[in-house]
C-alpha cells in the first residue's frame, strides 16, 4: 500500500516533534534574528520598492552562506522547502525539474514552473511566454532567497503569481568579502554523485566569482539516470564613485531518462518501476542552456537607476511516448526602472520589453530518435512590453502607503511550415492592466501589512500549441487567467528569542488553466471558470540558546473549484496542509539537524476521484565545522533523507490519463561527503 496517513496523523506527528520554522541550509528565512529590528534591506523581489522593514506583502528572505557547515543541497527543494505557502515538488529525476506552487499558483505545470516569475541575478529565467526552466540554477551557490507570495504583476508582468528572486552575488551582504576557493564532494544512495568548485576573488574595486559542478545519478526508479553539467561566472565592475556594471554568464547541459509516472496498482507493487510506454520509447531529454546579461546600476540625485539587458539560447532534444520534440528557442530583453527614495515619500517608474523566437519541429519517436514523419515544423514569437509605476508615502512614521498599476501586452505569433492540413499559422494578443495597493504600520521590531494585487497570465507556447484536436497552429479557446488577492500579514520579532511570519490570503482567479492528458502521455490546457484561493501561512523560528534553533512553518489553504461542472472540487496537486519543523543543534564543532515535514492528502484529478495519500518524512544530517590543514580547512558531512523509508508519492501528474496520477519519491537514502575551504 502507498505510506498512508491521515491528515490528523501528519498534524500531530510534526506538531509534537517540531514547534518552530525551517532554516534552509545556512540560513534564515526571515529577515532577522529575534531580539533584532527588521532591516532595511531592499527587496528586489518588489524591484527596491520597498524594504524589508517596511514592504507591505508577504516576503521571506533567506541569507544563505556557502562558507558555514556543509550540508548536500542538490536541488531547490532543499533550499525552498522551509518558506510558508510554497509547495516544491522534486520528482526525483531531472526530466521534468521541479514543480513550485505558491498559493496553488503554478500547480498545474506538466514540467518546469509556471505562475511565477523566476530571476536568477537579476537575469530572468522566466520567458515572455511565462514557462520557466531551473536547469542552469545551482542551487549550492545561492547566497540570497527572496519569495514574494503575493501576486506581483505590477513589478514583472505576465506570470507573476508570486516571485522567486535569486542570487549568487557574495557582495550583496558585505560590500568587500574575503577570497575564497571552495571544492566539494559528495556520494550516495542511487548512485548520486556531485563534485562542486567554487570561488570569488576581488581586483582592486572590482570582483569575480565563478562555479562549476557535475551531478550524475543512477536514480531511485528505473530507467531514471541523468547527469548535469553547470558553469557559470560573474565579474563585478565598480565604473564610478556611485556607479556598477556587473556581466553575468551560466551555462548548463543535460542528459536524463524519464520514468513517466505511475498507477496507483503499480505503484503499490513496485514504486521503483518505470512506465513501461516511456522506457520502451526511451523517453528522456538532453538540452542545452545558455545565458548572458549585463546589470548597470547608477546612484544619481534624481534617483537610483537601473538597467539590464540579458540573452538566452535553448536547444532541446525531448523525446516522449507520443513524438520526439526537437525545441531551438531564442530569448532575449531589457529591462529598466528608476527609483527615488525620499523621507516620506518614494516613487519608481520602469519598463521592460522581450522576445522569444522558438523553433519547433516534432516528429514520431523511434525509439529514442527522430523518426522520418514530420508532425509539426513550426516557428513561433512571442512578444511582451510593460511599463509600470509606482508611488508611497508615510502618513505618519510608522505607516506607509503604497500604491501602483501597470499595463503590458505579449503578442503570439506562429508560422506554419507543414501545410499538412491547411496553413495553421495565426497570432494571439493579450494585454491586462494590474493594480495593486499595499499598506504598512511598522512597530518595533514587527510590522502588520495588507494589500490588494493582480496576477495576469497568459498560456505559455507550449499550452497554445498542444490543441487537443492535434491540429497545428494555437488553440483558439484557450485564453489568460487573472488572479485578484489580498491579503493580510504580520512579520517580525516578539521578544527576545520569537520571531513570526503570519498571513491570511484570499484569491479569485478567473480562467484558471489546468491541464488534461490523453492515453499517450499528452498534456492539453483548458480555462476552468473561476477558482477560489484561501489559506493561512506561518513561520516560527525559537532560538532559544545561541546552539540550539528550532523552527516551524505551516500551510492550511483550500482552492475551490466554482465552474458549474467542477464546483465544490479542490484544486488537484496542492495538500491542504503542510507542516515543516526543523531542530538544530551546534555542539563540539558538529551540527545536528533533524527534519520533518507532513502532508495530507490531496487530489490528483479536477473530478476528485483519486487522491494522493499524506505522508511524514524524517531527514537528519551531521556535519563538522572543519579541520585546518595548513591553508585548507577541510569538513565532512553526512545525511539520511527519508529515514523511516515512508513510501509515498512526491509529486503527481495532475489528471492523468488512465489514472497515472503518482511519480514516487526515493526511499531511504545517504550521502556523505566532504568539503575543501581554501582560506585566503
Amino acid at each position: 500500500m502507498m505510506g498512508t496517513m491521515s491528515s490528523v496523523r501528519c498534524w500531530l506527528a510534526a506538531v509534537c516533534l517540531f514547534p518552530g520554522i525551517a532554516i534552509a541550509q545556512d540560513t534564515l528565512s526571515v529577515p532577522v534574528l529575534p531580539g533584532q529590528t527588521l532591516p532595511e534591506l531592499t527587496v528586489e523581489a518588489v524591484r527596491g520598492a520597498a524594504n524589508a522593514a517596511s514592504a507591505p506583502y508577504a516576503l521571506a528572505v533567506e541569507t544563505h552562506s556557502p562558507d558555514g557547515l556543509p550540508r548536500p543541497v542538490l536541488s531547490m527543494e532543499r533550499v525552498l522547502r522551509s518558506l510558508p505557502g510554497a509547495w516544491i515538488n522534486d520528482r526525483g529525476h531531472f526530466a521534468l525539474g521541479e514543480r513550485i506552487s505558491v498559493r496553488g499558483m503554478g500547480a498545474r505545470a506538466p514540467f518546469g514552473v509556471r505562475g511565477m516569475q523566476v530571476m536568477l541575478d537579476g537575469i530572468p529565467l522566466t520567458m515572455p511566454d511565462g514557462q520557466t526552466v531551473l536547469d542552469v540554477v545551482e542551487s549550492s551557490v545561492l547566497r540570497r532567497t527572496e519569495l514574494l507570495r503575493s501576486p506581483a504583476s505590477l513589478f514583472w508582468g505576465n506570470g507573476s503569481g508570486a516571485v522567486l528572486f535569486l542570487s549568487s552575488d557574495a557582495t550583496l551582504e558585505d560590500a568587500r568579502p574575503a577570497s575564497r576557493l571552495r571544492a566539494q564532494a559528495l556520494a550516495g544512495s542511487f548512485g548520486q554523485r556531485r563534485i562542486l568548485i567554487d570561488g570569488w576573488a576581488p581586483f582592486g574595486a572590482h570582483s569575480v566569482q565563478f562555479y562549476v559542478s557535475n551531478q550524475t545519478q543512477d536514480g531511485y526508479r528505473n530507467y531514471s539516470s541523468g547527469v548535469r553539467r553547470r558553469a557559470g561566472a560573474s565579474a563585478r565592475f565598480r565604473t564610478g564613485s556611485s556607479s556598477h556594471l556587473r556581466i553575468l554568464t551560466a551555462i548548463a547541459l543535460q542528459d536524463t531518462e524519464h520514468p513517466g509516472s505511475l498507477t496507483r496498482e503499480q505503484f503499490e507493487a513496485d514504486p521503483s518501476m518505470a512506465r513501461p510506454a516511456f522506457e520502451e520509447a526511451r523517453a528522456g531529454k538532453e538540452s542545452l542552456h545558455v545565458q548572458a546579461g549585463a546589470a548597470f546600476g547608477q546612484e544619481a540625485d534624481l534617483g537610483t537607476l537601473r538597467i539590464t539587458g540579458y540573452g538566452v539560447r535553448r536547444q532541446l532534444d525531448n523525446p516522449l511516448s507520443f513524438a520526439y520534440i526537437d525545441l531551438d528557442r531564442t530569448a532575449g530583453g531589457m529591462r529598466a526602472a528608476l527609483r527615488r527614495d525620499r523621507e516620506r515619500i518614494r516613487w519608481g517608474v520602469g519598463a521592460d520589453g522581450a522576445l522569444q523566437h522558438d523553433i519547433r519541429k516534432n516528429f514520431n519517436n523511434a525509439q529514442g530518435v527522430p523518426g522520418d514523419e514530420i508532425r509539426l515544423d513550426q516557428v513561433e514569437d512571442v512578444a511582451s512590453l510593460g511599463a509600470f509605476a509606482y508611488g508611497g508615502f508615510q502618513p505618519v512614521r510608522a505607516m506607509q502607503v503604497l500604491a501602483g498599476l501597470r499595463y503590458g501586452t505579449v503578442r503570439f505569433e506562429m508560422d506554419d511550415h507543414l501545410f499538412a492540413n491547411g496553413d495553421q499559422s495565426g497570432n494571439r494578443l493579450f494585454s491586462a492592466w494590474s493594480p495593486m495597493l499595499g499598506v504598512s504600520w511598522r512597530g518595533s521590531g514587527w510590522l502588520l501589512f495588507a494589500n490588494y494585487g493582480t496576477a495576469f497570465e497568459t498560456p505559455t507556447t507550449t499550452e497554445l500549441v498542444n490543441r487537443p484536436d492535434l491540429t497545428g497552429g494555437f488553440n483558439p479557446s484557450l485564453d489568460p487567467q487573472i488572479a485578484r488577492g489580498v491579503e493580510v500579514g504580520l512579520r517580525g520579532a516578539l521578544g527576545a528569542h520569537l520571531f513570526v511570519d503570519a498571513a491570511v490570503f484570499f484569491m479569485n482567479v478567473d480562467g484558471r488553466l489546468i491541464s488534461f492528458e490523453n492515453e499517450l502521455g499528452r498534456d492539453f490546457f483548458r480555462n476552468a471558470g473561476k477558482n477560489t484561493h484561501r489559506g493561512i501561512e506561518g513561520a516560527v523560528q525559537w532560538v532559544p540558546h545561541p546552539r540550539w534553533e528550532a523552527a516551524f512553518v505551516a500551510t492550511v489553504s483550500r482552492f475551490v473549484f466554482q465552474e458549474a461542472d467542477l464546483k465544490g472540487n479542490l484544486l488537484p496537486g496542492v495538500p491542504e496542509q503542510r507542516l515543516f519543523g526543523r531542530v538544530r543543534t551546534d555542539q563540539g564543532g558538529f551540527r545536528i539537524t533533524v527534519e520533518a515535514e507532513a502532508v495530507s492528502e490531496y487530489f490528483t484529478n479536477d473530478a476528485n476521484t483519486a487522491v494522493n495519500d499524506g505522508y511524514v518524512v524524517f531527514d537528519a544530517s551531521l556535519g563538522h565545522e572543519g579541520f585546518a590543514a595548513g591553508s585548507v580547512r577541510i569538513a565532512p558531512f553526512v545525511e539520511v533523507r527519508n529515514m523511516l523509508n515512508t513510501r509515498y508519492s512526491g509529486s503527481v501528474s495532475i489528471n492523468a490519463f488512465g489514472g497515472r496520477y503518482y511519480e514516487p519519491a526515493p526511499g531511504r537514502a545517504f550521502l556523505a561527503g566532504i568539503q575543501f575551504h581554501i582560506l585566503p
